[in-house]
């Protein structure tokens, strides 16, 4: 009997830049604001530490259920950003944040990049930076 070898599939694997950016879509996708869809992932040494994504406060009604607040600068009030709630959660949970990297889905605003450069977060990956 003739032996046949086997054509081995190569497997790409993807960057973990790649990786992370999949989890911020995923993540992104249970926003309760329909004007973002945003996602935000905390990682350290390539370890998720936290995830967030753009919503309502905690226990506050969401955009989707009862409409936008919207600021005379085009924010929603209703609405609080993905990195600030994937840096509460970790904040919450205890989870070291010197040192980690935060992916996001576009640049952060002023207030969250002062939150992120406070608390000792070393790196920002943005997918689309602002133009």
């Amino acid at each position: 009997m003739k032996k046949v070898a086997k054509k081995v599939i190569k497997h790409k694997r993807p960057s973990w830049d790649e990786y992370f950016f999949k989890i911020v879509d995923s993540v992104g996708s249970r926003a309760t604001c329909d004007r973002g869809g945003k996602g935000c992932v905390i990682t350290l040494n390539n370890r998720i530490l936290s995830t967030g994504y753009l919503g309502s406060v905690s226990g506050l009604p969401h955009c989707d259920k009862i409409g936008h607040d919207i600021e005379n600068d085009g924010n929603c009030r209703r609405t609080i950003h993905a990195e600030h709630n994937a840096i509460t959660q970790a904040l919450n949970y205890g989870a070291p944040l010197e040192g980690a990297t935060i992916y996001c889905e576009i640049e952060p605003c002023s207030s969250c990049a002062g939150m992120i450069a406070s608390l000792g977060i070393k790196k920002i990956i943005s997918k689309n930076s602002k133009k």
